[in-house]
């Protein structure tokens, strides 16, 4: 029977512990393999924006492509302004805000009660493949129901569409063009 000193135990146990750490920080960058994905340079824009004009993200949408795209993101404020800037996530800062025109009323926003996160990463499970997702739109319906719409690009390039129930997270519909 061989016998191992107590260091030679705490060494393993140190090795361990960094080939998980290392495996779960792998795991987690891979969650974030496209831009748009949550995690991804599409969030560093939506929190830096939020961060300078607190409200509601109403819109995103690519405004480039590579690795680390710019983006379009309109943010409604709680007095009702919604007002877009462009982002680009190297340097997500200084943002030049510009009203849009229409009225908009906070409160209806507010009933969205699932994160456009986790919407965005749920609105291309339909389809198989990767779909790249380049745009968003949170609108409200004569309803009063929020929903997010999503436009996304299919393997085939085939365009699709896909809405997302703001406050359940159910599918309303899915379009292909």
């Amino acid at each position: 029977m061989t016998t191992f000193p107590a260091s030679a135990g705490k060494t393993m146990k140190s090795i361990f512990c960094g080939v998980l750490s290392l495996n779960l920080l792998m795991l987690s960058a891979a969650f974030a393999a496209e831009p748009w994905e949550p995690g991804g340079t599409l969030d560093a824009c939506l929190e830096a924006m939020l961060k300078e004009r607190p409200g509601i993200v109403t819109g995103w949408q690519q405004s480039g492509g590579g690795q680390a795209p710019p983006y379009v993101i309109s943010v409604l404020n709680p007095e009702g302004n919604n007002a877009e800037a462009f982002c680009d996530p190297a340097k997500p800062a200084n943002f030049q805000f510009s009203n849009k025109m229409g009225l908009f009323r906070y409160s209806m926003y507010q009933r969205a009660t699932i994160p456009e996160a986790k919407a965005r990463a749920s609105a291309p499970e339909i389809f198989t493949g990767p779909v790249r997702v380049t745009s968003m739109e949170m609108s409200v319906g004569v309803s009063g129901k929020p929903a997010y719409k999503y436009q996304m690009f299919l393997p085939s390039n085939h365009k699709a569409t896909v809405e997302i129930d703001a406050i359940t997270g159910r599918l309303n519909k899915g379009q292909v063009d």
